[in-house]
């Protein structure tokens, strides 16, 4: 049988992940396996936005300490990070093998967000600095830009493969 096209296949996630999410069956949107992208992506905002809170939180709380806005959101960025891993592993992409060996996994995730930082870094630079928005927005928009970059590289290139059912 050929396989749905990309484009076909996300649209059925669409509309699978809408039908429970309508008919009120919490389950398979948080709990059960699944290779629905539309799922993942839901349970990935949930992660993106508990990892967000701990790295917007934490930078706020340095800055207001004194520490300068970069080396500040550097630090929270490595929290929040952290916080991104687990997440991410046990819950958006709990019922998916990663594609590579666990030491490998951990390199993989830090190399993603390593150009997740840098990414975050120089977006803050130029709209803090250069464009002189607060840095607590830059953070923001930063944050949202980045977040689609993490989301892609976990989803393409660490955790690719299909759901298993032992969770």
């Amino acid at each position: 049988m050929k396989k749905p096209m990309l484009q076909e296949r996300t649209i059925q996630d669409a509309i699978a992940f809408w039908q429970q999410l309508r008919h009120g069956q919490f389950r398979p949107l948080f709990a059960e396996p699944t290779e629905n992208t539309v799922t993942q992506l839901f349970r990935y905002v949930l992660t993106g936005a508990s990892s967000f809170l701990v790295d917007f939180l934490l930078l706020f709380l340095l800055e207001m300490l004194g520490v300068h806005y970069l080396p500040a959101a550097a630090c929270s960025f490595a929290v929040g990070i952290t916080c991104n891993f687990l997440l991410t592993k046990y819950f958006a992409f709990k019922s998916v093998d990663s594609t590579v060996g666990p030491a490998a996994e951990i390199a993989v995730f830090i190399a993603i967000s390593v150009v997740g930082l840098l990414l975050t870094m120089g977006l803050m630079y130029l709209f803090t600095s250069r464009l002189h928005l607060y840095f607590m927005v830059s953070k923001l928009i930063s944050s949202i830009l980045v977040f689609v970059w993490n989301f892609l590289g976990r989803k393409l290139i660490l955790y690719p493969g299909k759901a298993h059912t032992k969770v």
